[in-house]
């Protein structure tokens, strides 16, 4: 008789939401938001001379920029974060004996690696504040005959790569490690 194992695979991964699928189901548009935030926050790291821009959460605490602003980009990181989660999991669960989500967040409220006198600075500032990337902590189990295979896991990260290349834009692996 084989015995099985369980394995555990921890990824990470950051993944971009197409702007026509988010636009299809809101009524802001994450480009317009991540632009207008951009805009507003290098106003206000100017205005108050802070020497690097912040997460957005500093501006939801510290004012500076809209309210208004802040509640789309929060609504969009939100929707964008959930249809993200539901379709890693629906591509997913079929390989794996259990997925779960350690952390999902939008890179929205992470900080930039951007400096204010950093050449191309907007554009990247731009990227980064548009809500519709997302960074997701995944522990996936799989069932193996050896206890701890060989290649398990770069296995996940071309199964991750492969089935959720056609849902996204963008969909980088950040990370893999058998745990």
């Amino acid at each position: 008789m084989v015995q099985l194992h369980l394995s555990k695979i921890h990824i990470t991964l950051v993944i971009r939401v197409p702007s026509e699928l988010l636009e299809r189901h809101l009524p802001s548009s994450a480009d317009v938001v991540g632009e207008e935030l951009t805009s507003q926050i290098v106003d206000a790291v100017k205005k108050n001379h802070i020497g690097y821009f912040p997460a957005l959460d500093y501006f939801e605490k510290q004012g500076g920029v809209e309210p208004d602003l802040l509640e789309a980009a929060e609504t969009i990181a939100w929707f964008a974060s959930r249809l993200v989660r539901e379709e890693v999991n629906l591509k997913m669960r079929p390989f794996f004996s259990t997925i779960q989500f350690q952390s999902v967040q939008s890179m929205a409220y992470a900080m930039p690696n951007v400096r204010p006198n950093q050449l191309n600075a907007w554009p990247a500032l731009v990227a980064h504040y548009t809500p519709n990337k997302i960074k997701l902590d995944v522990i996936a189990t799989v069932l193996k005959k050896q206890e701890r295979p060989e290649g398990l896991a770069n296995w996940a990260k071309q199964l991750f790569i492969r089935n959720l290349k056609d849902s996204f834009d963008d969909c980088e692996i950040v990370q893999t490690s058998v745990l």
